[in-house]
């Protein structure tokens, strides 16, 4: 006995332009900045970074810390550093690359230290007073008094607020005279 299948339509779906063209896109565009030195200059600027230290930013200032005020003094740095890179950097494929390559260094020559940034809170009250967007450096500083375990410590709150900007500032510097392309 034969079957009729006449009535049978073989299902070709169209091609989507979804996941598979937004990869394509992606792909092309880590080319770009491979062959163009981005991502090499993206990760050189992320090492770089990570040998910032508060003995080298603000030496007087680091001289009064103590060991804890200088530990989080150098997690707040790597925080602003974090953010200046993704609010500078043309792109978030090299603003990542920067990060990683600066937390991949720290972990490296600093693992102790990288432990406690990579554990600890500092941050997640950092990311508050960033999302709040008003008196960000303010709040930053009074942040960074209040990780010290000196709430209103006028000292402290100054050299936070202070420490954020500089880092930006730094950041924004570094980023022109590693002259990417765009």
């Amino acid at each position: 006995m034969r079957n009729n299948d006449d009535d049978i339509k073989i299902f070709h779906p169209k091609k989507k332009d979804g996941i598979a063209s937004d990869l394509t896109s992606l792909a092309g565009i880590m080319d770009k900045h491979r062959a163009n030195g981005n991502i090499s200059k993206a990760g050189m600027l992320g090492e770089h970074l990570a040998d910032m230290t508060p003995e080298i930013i603000c030496p007087d200032e680091a001289k009064k810390l103590s060991n804890n005020e200088l530990t989080q003094l150098r997690a707040l740095m790597v925080f602003s550093a974090q953010i200046a890179l993704h609010k500078y950097l043309p792109n978030t494929m090299l603003s990542t690359q920067s990060v990683n390559a600066m937390y991949a260094k720290i972990e490296q020559t600093s693992p102790g230290f990288f432990a406690n940034i990579s554990d600890g809170s500092s941050f997640s009250f950092y990311y508050l007073s960033v999302r709040k967007g008003e008196n960000t450096e303010e709040e930053i500083g009074r942040n960074y008094a209040m990780l010290c375990d000196r709430d209103d410590n006028e000292f402290l709150i100054a050299l936070g607020k202070e420490i954020y900007g500089k880092v930006e500032a730094k950041v924004m510097d570094l980023i022109e005279n590693f002259c990417f392309e765009y």
